[in-house]
């Protein structure tokens, strides 16, 4: 390639071009800045990483021992619940069935719930028993205390 001719000023500019750039002290500053701001961020990002699994271990710690005592406390439950029900078997093979109630003790009571039925019946028939007919007559001598109120 035979060698070109350039003036000055061309000569100038492909210097320029093929030199390295120049860097400028803000620029030098303003990357050594950005440089240790990403270097505090990791360093914080990994101490809270720390933290939070110690957290984290702490929390499961907790939990473990909780299970346990709920276990142990379950168990005891269990165990007296099943010590109940065995002497509750226990009683109830030692103890005597006691047959069903006396005859007359049944009688009265059979006796007492139908004569409240009849009673109940003859009210809701509108009937008056014999009793009631001395107990209306009773009532009527009263005054009125309060009237448009049901005595």
């Amino acid at each position: 390639m035979p060698e070109e001719k350039f003036d000055a000023q061309e000569q100038r500019h492909r210097a320029l071009e093929a030199a390295p750039p120049e860097v400028s002290d803000a620029l030098i500053v303003m990357r050594e800045n950005a440089r240790k701001i990403r270097e505090e961020s990791e360093r914080i990002q990994a101490e809270r990483a720390a933290q939070e699994k110690v957290q984290r271990d702490r929390q499961a710690m907790h939990e473990e021992l909780a299970r346990r005592e709920s276990d142990a406390i379950r168990a005891k439950i269990f165990m007296r619940v099943w010590e109940a029900e065995e002497a509750a078997k226990a009683r109830a093979q030692a103890e005597v069935p006691v047959g069903p109630p006396s005859l007359p003790f049944r009688n009265e009571q059979l006796e007492a719930e139908q004569a409240a039925g009849r009673r109940a019946l003859a009210r809701h028939r509108g009937e008056r028993p014999a009793g009631a007919a001395a107990v209306q007559d009773r009532t009527e001598e009263k005054p009125e205390a309060t009237p448009g109120f049901k005595t």
